[in-house]
């Protein structure tokens, strides 16, 4: 009996250890590709005898939750190229039954399997690109600069995949067409491959491994070689568009009139002088986003609210444009007649130039208590961009944005320098600063006298000033511990017409700290830590001091743990000092199965009530679920509901209380063709919208939709809108 303890012992401490079996990490792995000769069909079948000759590498090892082990399911991968594609083929094994996937619309199937190449096409860890499918070919592709990835660029390229009995395979082309790239004889890239593995945890899988003492993951990536003679010629591309659209309004009488239906031709033109340089021209675009943004509250803030760009033609480069102090914000350009840009990118230096104009003009003028936003006139816009790369992910960049309005003699500009300097793998430090100048019109659009710096007021009297803003953070990050500390300010008179400044007359000093523990176990993945700082203004008042203690921690079931704690024993508001305010946020948010993912949140602070004339404490409470339903491969429901209170702090008198709520469903038919509806209510306002949707779009840029748009107001119908739109894109 004895004996037979110790053997199931032994048997279950060896499989632990043979689950858990360490990997070598590869140091910078090469991986050359060889020439096809043969066409290949993008099917997902894999059966070319190109790829049967080609050689692959099946060296893949979990990097998370586990550090550098060998991961549960095999993974092959083998690239190829010919005169005008790039090739990528990934068999991934995997019990059938297990495997997540779903129909969706590209780049929203991230909780699914999926497989991607990363390429750094200049080598020199600034920008790598990802462009991947889950197991159906669904599309899923990002830019990353080193710290974050944006999802909303779109790559043009093919791809297919097919669920096996041993698991799933996926067959892409990406066209060069589609890549910036060095304009040399032999190409020399930097490459990665990677694996999503959704299970009770989820594994990230990548070719060779991971240095987790280095943070800079693009720095880790391998080479690829062996591409040469590959050329992008001069090439045009057309991208004209039909809108049709009819509205229905209530009129003076209070009764919903149907006005005429109007429809609006666009065109896009696209010059590609060679693989690292384009022009664009499009005139008269059509830019209206075909999903609303997402709801925000905003009855106790004074600040305006910021709202991702959503549009493709301004998403195309923004990594370039992207900085830590924002001058850049295109949805400054609200309603273009016409617009152009060149975009630029070379082996070290880069370089954006965007010029427009634009019908509809926003403001948003910064304070430094609120913000005020208005719509002015016609405007021209110009923006200007330079960067240039050094090595591991450091660079040197300058900017310059400008823009003028045509109907009287205001005018904001702003110019600009920034840079990130990694000193080795542990320590950075990035810095920029920015100079702007403005010229306010001279009429009535903004009328307001309170007075800011040298005794200007923000009423639009034709005032001129000129301001600065700097941003300095120190960094040191390595596997177990991180340390940030930095100062930034915005002088009074700072402001950015193209960009997204909310508030200035601010200057502070922080300090980050954080630390890593990955015990691999039921808890996988540990993260604690503090940030502190204080705020003055530029007349010397102190306005905040505040220490914020948060903590992340990842369960099974994919399930996160988020609690974030903020003592603030003074802040300054409105001549009011305010002590011993203080905020506790949870979020929990679980991937429990292949079929359902839901989350939730509660807040609790005392607060300042920023909308009262005098600002007081108020006692806050905010709560939030939501749930998303996998009905079959095809369909799913999403629902969300949001609930905020805010009271005296005796609990006697309520300052708000209201609830948003939303329900969205969407069936993907195949790859292309999806139905989406979508219903949100605000009890804030009253409001309901109701948005059905039925799209087309078998390219991020070949699109055909056709929809309706029913907004109520005490659920009686204030407007609606029906549209329908057809873009092509030739190429």
């Amino acid at each position: 009996m004895n004996y037979f303890k110790t053997c199931i012992i032994t048997l279950i401490l060896l499989s632990q250890f043979i689950l858990a079996e360490k990997m070598e990490i590869l140091k910078n792995p090469v991986y050359t590709v060889e020439r096809f000769h043969d066409p290949i069909v993008i099917n997902g079948e894999l059966d070319e005898a190109d790829w049967g000759r080609a050689t692959g590498t099946d060296y893949f090892v979990e990097i998370d939750p586990g550090e550098n082990i060998r991961p549960a399911e095999e993974t092959m991968v083998k690239v190829g190229y010919d005169d005008k594609n790039l090739y990528v083929a990934f068999w991934a094994s995997a019990n059938p039954e297990d495997i997540r996937a779903s129909y969706q619309k590209r780049d929203r199937a991230w909780g699914d399997d999926f497989v991607a190449i990363f390429l750094d096409t200049y080598g020199d860890a600034n920008v790598g690109t990802m462009i991947g499918a889950n197991p159906y070919g669904i599309q899923m592709d990002a830019k990353n600069d080193g710290n974050n990835d944006d999802a909303s660029f779109d790559l043009v390229y093919e791809s297919q995949g097919k669920i096996t009995t041993d698991g799933y395979q996926v067959e892409m082309a990406i066209p060069f067409s589609s890549l910036s790239f060095p304009d040399n004889e032999i190409q020399e890239w930097k490459v990665g491959f990677y694996r999503s593995l959704p299970r009770e945890k989820r594994s990230q899988i990548t070719w060779g491994g991971y240095d987790r003492t280095d943070p800079c993951f693009l720095c880790q990536l391998g080479t690829l070689t062996g591409i040469e003679g590959i050329k992008q010629q001069g090439s045009f591309e057309f991208l004209p568009a039909i809108v049709g659209s009819r509205v229905s309004e209530l009129n003076e009488k209070n009764i919903l009139q149907n006005n005429s239906p109007i429809g609006e031709a666009s065109l896009g033109i696209k010059y590609s002088f060679s693989s690292d340089r384009f022009a664009e021209l499009t005139i008269n675009p059509d830019f209206s986003q075909v999903e609303a943004d997402e709801q925000q509250i905003d009855v106790n803030t004074t600040f305006a609210l910021f709202f991702q760009e959503k549009r493709p033609f301004f998403n195309a480069g923004n990594d370039l444009i992207d900085t830590w102090i924002n001058p850049i914000y295109t949805r400054s350009i609200n309603d273009p007649i016409a617009a152009g840009r060149i975009i630029n990118r070379g082996q070290k230096q880069s370089w954006y130039l965007l010029s427009a104009m634009d019908e509809n003009s926003p403001y948003t003028i910064p304070g430094e208590e609120q913000s005020f936003s208005a719509l002015g006139g016609q405007s021209i816009s110009n923006i200007f961009r330079m960067k240039r790369t050094l090595n591991d992910g450091s660079f040197l960049g300058i900017l310059a944005t400008d823009r003028r309005m045509t109907d009287n003699d205001g005018s904001g500009s702003t110019m600009g320098f920034d840079t990130r300097y990694k000193f080795n793998k542990t320590y950075q430090v990035e810095f920029q600063t920015l100079f702007s100048h403005t010229q306010e019109p001279n009429d009535s659009l903004l009328v307001n006298n309170t007075i800011f710096g040298d005794d200007h007021n923000f009423t639009f009297d034709g005032e001129s000033f000129t301001g600065n803003a700097m941003e300095l953070e120190f960094r040191r990050e390595t596997e177990h511990w991180g340390l940030e500390t930095g100062y930034d300010h915005r002088t009074p008179t700072f402001r950015a017409d193209n960009g997204f400044i909310s508030n200035n007359n601010q200057r502070r000093v922080y300090l980050q700290s954080f630390w890593v523990y990955t015990p691999d176990k039921l808890i996988s993945k540990i993260v604690g830590g503090f940030h502190t700082g204080v705020e003055y203004n530029f007349e010397g008042e102190k306005k905040s001091r505040y220490t914020a203690f948060f903590g992340n921690v990842v369960l099974p079931r994919q399930t996160r743990l988020n609690v974030n704690i903020t003592a603030i024993p003074f802040n300054r508001f409105k001549n009011i000092d305010l002590k011993n305010l203080w905020d506790l946020k949870v979020n929990m948010n679980s991937h429990f199965n292949k079929y359902l993912v839901l989350g939730g949140s509660f807040s609790k602070g005392v607060n300042t009530v920023t909308f009262l004339d005098i600002p007081e404490k108020g006692s806050r409470n905010s709560f939030s679920l939501w749930a998303q339903l996998k009905i079959s491969d095809r369909m799913q429901i999403n629902g969300s509901y949001e609930n905020h209170k805010m009271t005296t702090l005796d609990k006697k008198e309520e300052y708000y209380s209201g609830y948003l709520a939303s329900l969205k469903l969407n069936y993907q038919y195949n790859t292309a063709i999806s139905f989406r509806l979508i219903g949100q209510y605000n009890e804030f306002d009253q409001s309901f919208q109701l948005q059905p949707l039925l799209s087309y779009q078998p390219s991020p840029f070949t699109i055909f939709y056709i929809g309706t748009s029913n907004n109520q107001i005490n659920w009686e119908v204030t407007q609606s809108q029906a549209y329908v739109k057809f873009q092509y894109l030739f190429n």
